[in-house]
Formats: structure tokens, sequence, C-alpha cells
């Protein structure tokens, strides 16, 4: 992520606990050392089965801030996830913990 001092942006809540890796971008997405075009696959099984999933609405699309539940990022170690995450355009995520 790049270093910033104030943003402003779209904020977009998510309040899902333990938020891990393989939600943010599923295994078989992980073929690739190239940390752009992850984007589209950000939160892969969320976005594109669930109709109602905040990024899927209007007003989220264009979101740069992520607000989300406890224990953001658990699970296996995954450097894919943070790409995704910063390729599909979000700046920010905002927790009240994230995993180590």
């Amino acid at each position: 992520m790049d270093k910033f001092e104030t943003i402003t942006g779209v904020a977009a809540p998510m309040p899902m606990i333990n938020i891990d890796t393989d939600m943010i971008i599923p295994k078989n997405f992980l073929k690739t050392i190239k940390r752009s075009g992850l984007g589209v696959n950000l939160f892969d099984e969320m976005r594109y089965e669930i109709p109602g999933f905040v990024l899927n609405q209007e007003a989220y699309r264009n979101t740069e801030v992520l607000v989300t539940g406890a224990n953001f990022g658990c699970g296996s170690s995954r450097e894919h996830a943070p790409w995704a995450i910063k390729d599909f355009g979000i700046r920010c995520v905002i927790a009240p913990s994230f995993a180590d």
C-alpha cells in the first residue's frame, strides 16, 4: 500500500469478522507472481455469487476504503491478498483488529 496522510473516497461497509485470505482471493487465482490483474478476483465468491454483496452495489463500486469487522486477513499467509485489494482500487482497510 502507498503511504498517505489523508484519504477522501467512498467507504464500503463490510461488517464481517474473520475475513480470511481465501475469502479475499481464493487459492485458484494464486497462479501468478504479478501484482496486477488480481483485483477482478477480489472477494470472488461473494462478488459473483451474492448479488447484494456490498462491492456489487452501485454506491460502492469505486470504493477506496473498506470498513470490516475484527480479525481481517486471518488464514494462511498469502501475498496475493493485499495485491488483490490494491489492484481493485482499495487504498485503506479499517478494522478493529488484523490477523498476524
